[in-house]
């Protein structure tokens, strides 16, 4: 498909915005409320609990993350089927860049799906007592699980690549030095993600992680004192 150059312009100024407002915002909260399964499974189902009283919170989802995120997935098909896309235009390392962006985004769609359904409509999720139970049966299966990396290993990547685009499409970084350091920053935004949404994975399959806690953090019985108690 061939379009004009300022359309062109505009759906990659669209799709660079929806990939970090709000669907970049949404993986960081979803990541964050992952790792509370490093906490144990109390933690997360705490976290799950309160996430579903949110007032209004399948209007939130449907139309804060589900619409946003069909939206940037149309606008990512439209961009990588037109002319334009020319890797040729590119040097060796952005070649490299914008391959691995459009192969992260491919496995995504996949990767969306099967997770939404999985996690999120399935009977058994909606009726089980223990969301954090009911995903440590569900990554209990080695290939699940190793889908469920490489999910998440590609949507880290696509939202920290993703920020360099968006630095570039919206004059952020406009000269060779701002978009190196634009680059790399969107590298380390990868490598930090990655590493915990790897943890959150290990956290729903037993691994804790409670020497980073602060001791009043812990979970204390009541305190007897002369006189009463507390």
């Amino acid at each position: 498909m061939k379009v004009s150059d300022r359309t062109y312009f505009t759906l990659k100024r669209l799709h660079s915005l929806t990939g970090v407002v709000p669907v970049g915002l949404f993986l960081l909260e979803h990541l964050w409320t992952n790792a509370r399964a490093l906490q144990g499974p109390e933690a997360f189902d705490q976290a799950a609990a309160d996430l579903a009283r949110l007032p209004f919170v399948v209007l939130i989802e449907a139309f804060g993350i589900w619409l946003p995120i069909l939206f940037h997935m149309v606008l990512g098909i439209l961009i990588t089927t037109t002319a334009q896309a020319n890797l040729g235009k590119h040097g060796y390392a952005r070649n490299w860049q914008y391959v691995l962006q459009r192969a992260s985004g491919i496995l995504l769609v996949f990767y969306l799906f099967y997770h939404t359904w999985a996690l999120r409509f399935a009977g058994g999720y909606l009726t089980s007592s223990s969301p954090y139970h009911y995903v440590n049966e569900h990554l209990a299966n080695p290939a699940v699980m190793a889908f469920y990396v490489l999910g998440t290993l590609a949507a880290c990547y696509h939202f920290g690549n993703g920020l360099f685009g968006f630095a570039i499409h919206w004059g952020i970084a406009t000269g060779r030095g701002a978009q190196n350091a634009a680059a790399r920053l969107g590298l380390l935004v990868f490598l930090a993600l990655s590493a915990l949404g790897l943890a959150a994975l290990l956290g729903f399959r037993g691994l804790r992680l409670d020497f980073l806690q602060k001791p009043h953090a812990q979970e204390h019985g009541t305190i007897v004192l002369s006189g009463g108690s507390r």
